[in-house]
């Protein structure tokens, strides 16, 4: 018996070694591949599969971003703005504000500069080297939860500063709109 035992394997091997490779059924694997990651090309083969986490662009640097807020045009008018950004031959519109408010308050600011640089009653811009002396007080105008705030800064950097406190109320007195526009206070 231990013969014929011998014999039927010996056939059963013979007949798995005459595979006819035309009828033979193809076999699919698929794979799940976690979300956030994809197929690490370079280093996976065929017996070994290796994830990599998928590398986000930062929005800014994505060409198809679409761009949608409000600008400034040159009138000084803030207009509702919206491009998508399939003609990569056009520059990004990078003067597009996310919000009119924010649009609102560039402008503010814009205003605002001009009116410290030209009104000699405001004392002239605070320069950087009056920032870097923590010995000079700056008399500011800032923005507190939703309140304009009167403050006194040495070193702490803000734009409506000046240099008495007296430019600062005038300042305030005359352009209190100006002031809520570039601080968004509503």
């Amino acid at each position: 018996m231990a013969t014929r035992k011998k014999l039927s394997e010996r056939k059963q091997k013979q007949k798995r070694k005459q595979v006819n490779y035309k009828t033979m059924e193809t076999k699919t694997i698929k794979t799940l591949i976690p979300e956030g990651y994809e197929i690490d090309k370079e280093n996976s083969t065929f017996e070994n599969i290796v994830l990599k986490p998928i590398e986000k662009k930062r929005w800014r640097d994505d060409e198809n971003q679409t761009i949608k807020g409000f600008w400034i045009v040159h009138s000084s008018h803030i207009i509702p703005y919206f491009s998508e950004r399939k003609d990569t031959n056009r520059p990004n519109n990078y003067n597009v504000f996310a919000t009119e408010k924010q649009a609102k308050s560039a402008l503010a600011m814009a205003r605002i500069s001009q009116i410290m640089a030209n009104d000699e009653r405001f004392g002239g811009v605070v320069t950087d080297e009056e920032w870097k002396n923590p010995n000079i007080i700056k008399y500011a105008i800032d923005r507190k939860l939703n309140r304009i705030y009167e403050a006194l800064y040495s070193t702490f950097w803000t734009f409506l500063s000046f240099h008495t406190p007296e430019q600062r109320d005038l300042f305030l007195k005359e352009n209190e709109d100006l002031v809520k526009d570039y601080l968004m206070i509503d």
